[in-house]
């Protein structure tokens, strides 16, 4: 049951889930900057909002609806009402709510007259950093006093000269760790230094900054724009700050993983035996890319997700926004398609199933789209929704075809990805699925298709879905696992070159 505040209209930020988009929440702008890119969407507007309790979510818009959020200023309270939700990932995660935030063309922010000046600290000890315990994808806000402060450098980085400062911080216990600061932070610092050389209270708060490891040593550096840095932040004093210090919510503990999993079936020819069997524990702890076979069964369905999705059918299921104006009788069913860059009225539901799965080694979650998931459940999504057009309202209220699922075993063809694997990513999707005790041969016909060729997930961002092929899709679906498991390069450079620390224990997030 979804905890809301006393205005039954809006929802905490623990209580959003990416079932439907139509959520109105109330939140304060604690952080944004804008992410540049190359690509055809060009830049982004990024977010760090926090309600009232304390949760903060990542939002992002993209510059198409840039005119959506002109409201929202930082250090303000506001309303958003009608967003998407999709699963969180990355080696640069700002908060550790599970779902990031993506601003929609029918997105409608407004002005809140709560006043609350809480900037909403999760400040992280010394000794939880240096000692391994925190999962470095998720960044971190630590304060401390800067001593042994050097020049600033100028190195190269990715072409590029860059500015770089190293300094050490410590705490009033006497802990110290090293910090490496890049371009504006870095002349920040320096300045701030400078400046305050003779005040014995010179206390440097970093928000949102990165754990790294750095020839062996623990380091925090700045995530790019993504972090904040303050000099001598109100209400904090070198003797007394150490005391605020609340227990961090990312800390580590060792056990078995708590992740789910999905599964698929479809009988059809292809060529799956050329993979290897492998159990739940073996994808979860992958450190290279594969396709690979496993036998699980379905414990659970997670309604987190909806199971169903609209796309639009002149673009091959891409998914649509729904932008219907309810308000209005008779209600006229209106979305709008961002491949046709119009409102569209011939849609058609699609298959989108996430479900949990377990062997005798794990659980995990595995994510089906409407070819797999439709030969399994033995009708399609149109028929089981009979001619609705609405979003998903209740999660838990399924199909009796799709509750049937539960307490079924398959095999399931899986595919581990680059972010499953550098990522962190929890969801893996299935390309095929057979039944329990089926023997997987060769297809004796070269030119027959399989299900290589099926819709999978394409915008990373914003968890639309279009035609392309699975078996060299790279999905990005969603954990906070830690990068100890992991090798292989990552294509998001670290400003300092850190290697990732290695560990020999399974680790999972501390639940809350």
């Amino acid at each position: 049951m979804a905890m809301i505040t006393s205005d039954p209209t809006i929802t905490l930020l623990n209580d959003v889930k990416p079932y439907k988009t139509s959520w109105k929440v109330e939140v304060k702008v604690l952080h944004s900057w804008t992410q540049h890119s190359s690509y055809s969407g060009g830049d982004s507007l990024q977010f760090i909002l926090a309600d009232k309790t304390g949760v903060k979510i990542h939002c992002t818009c993209k510059r198409l609806f840039f005119a959506c959020v002109k409201k929202l200023q930082l250090g303000q309270w506001r309303f958003i009402e009608n967003f998407s939700l999709t699963a969180a990932a990355g080696k640069y995660r700002p908060t550790s709510h599970k779902y990031k935030m993506s601003i929609l063309s029918n997105s409608n922010v407004t002005n809140s007259t709560l006043k609350d000046e809480d900037n909403f600290l999760s400040l992280t000890s010394f000794t939880e950093i240096m000692n391994g315990s925190l999962d470095s994808n998720f960044l971190i806000d630590v304060i401390g006093q800067p001593i042994d402060i050097g020049d600033i450098q100028v190195v190269p980085v990715q072409g590029k000269k860059t500015k770089k400062l190293e300094f050490t911080l410590t705490d009033t216990g006497d802990h110290q760790i090293a910090c490496c600061l890049w371009g504006r932070f870095a002349e920040h610092m320096l300045y701030a230094y400078k400046v305050a050389q003779a005040n014995k209270n010179f206390l440097c708060l970093l928000r949102f900054a990165k754990i790294n490891v750095y020839k062996g040593q623990v380091q925090i550096t700045n995530a790019f724009d993504s972090s904040t840095i303050e000099i001598n932040p109100p209400g904090f004093d070198v003797q007394d700050y150490l005391q605020v210090l609340p227990k961090n919510e990312l800390a580590l503990t060792t056990g078995s993983h708590e992740l789910a999993k999905h599964k698929g079936s479809k009988r059809q020819p292809d060529k799956w035996s050329i993979y290897p069997e492998r159990s739940i524990l073996d994808i979860i702890m992958a450190t290279d890319t594969e396709n690979c076979i496993l036998k699980g069964t379905i414990y659970a369905i997670d309604t987190d997700w909806a199971w169903f999705y609209f796309g639009c059918v002149k673009c091959h299921f891409k998914k649509v926004t729904d932008i219907t104006k309810r308000d209005v009788v008779p209600v006229k069913h209106l979305r709008y398609c961002d491949s046709c860059h119009q409102s569209v009225t011939n849609v058609a539901p699609q298959f989108k199933l996430h479900l949990l799965i377990k062997d005798d080694t794990g659980e995990t979650k595995v994510m089906l789209l409407d070819t797999i998931a439709e030969p399994i459940l033995g009708v399609s999504a149109e028929v089981l929704l009979d001619g609705s057009l609405e979003e998903v309202e209740d999660p838990e209220d399924l199909p009796d075809a799709i509750n049937e699922l539960i307490g079924k075993t398959f095999k399931f063809g899986v595919y581990v990805s680059k972010d499953n694997v550098d990522y962190g990513a929890d969801i893996f999707n299935i390309g095929k699925t057979w039944s329990a005790d089926e023997i997987i041969t060769h297809s004796d016909d070269e030119n027959t298709d399989d299900t290589l060729t099926n819709r999978a997930l394409s915008d990373r961002s914003s968890g639309q879905v279009s035609l392309i092929s699975m078996e060299s899709e790279e999905n990005t679906c969603l954990s906070s696992t830690p990068l100890s498991k992991r090798k292989g390069e990552c294509e998001i450079d670290d400003l300092s070159s850190t290697s990732k620390k290695q560990c020999s224990k399974i680790m999972k997030q501390e639940k809350k």
